[in-house]
């Protein structure tokens, strides 16, 4: 497996992660409520990084195979996630297979990060192979829509740097650059085409947003704006 750009910012961005409120009040919770009551459940997180939002799976009673190509952020995952059992694997959906078949599947900021449309639809075709009828993929998406580019918006910044690619910036509480991601800029009809193409029966679009905990935690101002254009989308798409 190549080294990916997560393997060169894994501890930085690992860092970012403990503390940032868009995954703690938006990303996360997102996910969860869309999932619904996963007790029990056999969940497949794709593209799970360094494990944080596969043990709020686990912790909600699923049983949870995750999957990542990068090797540094799966190994980050196994180690902090040495005290709960989770199927971890170092993989790209190109070759991505298991025997199972899962209730759910999700994804956290990730489908993005595919290198073109082909492997976009990668994604959606293995994850469809691998979720059982009447299962779906539930996506927490970069927003195609996002209008606020070139300027802080709340710990980061998008710019557009052409070739439909963009570039975000990671920042601290000093609006200082602390780690950057170059990925790509999809379109709503790359991803639903993806979605269809591999396998999937529908979709839906879902609006993000703000957890009540997050107002009180970092205050009204931190947030303005920030559902009327918000940076994330949720996506579902379901095998009937």
């Amino acid at each position: 497996m190549k080294e990916t750009q997560y393997d060169s910012i894994s501890g930085q961005y690992a860092e970012m992660v403990k503390k940032d409120p868009q995954k703690q009040f938006v990303q996360y919770p997102s996910a969860l409520h869309l999932l619904g009551d996963i007790t029990g459940q056999m969940i497949l997180d794709v593209g799970c990084g360094g494990g944080a939002f596969t043990r709020l799976l686990v912790n909600r009673g699923a049983r949870v195979t995750a999957y990542d190509n990068s090797a540094g952020q799966i190994a980050q995952a196994k180690e902090s996630s040495k005290s709960i059992f989770v199927d971890y694997l170092v993989a790209d959906p190109m070759e991505f297979r298991r025997n199972e078949q899962f209730d759910q599947a999700v994804t956290v900021l990730v489908l993005h990060y595919a290198d073109d449309t082909q492997h976009l639809r990668k994604f959606f075709s293995s994850t469809c192979e691998a979720l059982r009828h009447g299962g779906q993929f539930v996506c927490i998406l970069a927003n195609p829509d996002l209008k606020q580019l070139d300027v802080p918006m709340y710990n980061r910044c998008f710019h557009k740097i052409g070739n439909n690619r963009m570039t975000v910036f990671f920042l601290d509480q000093d609006q200082t650059v602390v780690c950057s991601a170059e990925y790509s800029d999809f379109s709503r009809m790359d991803y639903e085409r993806a979605t269809i193409t591999g396998g999937f029966s529908r979709f839906e679009w879902v609006p993000l947003h703000i957890e009540n905990g997050g107002v009180e935690a970092m205050g009204e101002n931190y947030w303005l704006g920030f559902e009327e254009d918000c940076p994330y989308i949720g996506f579902i798409a379901f095998k009937e």
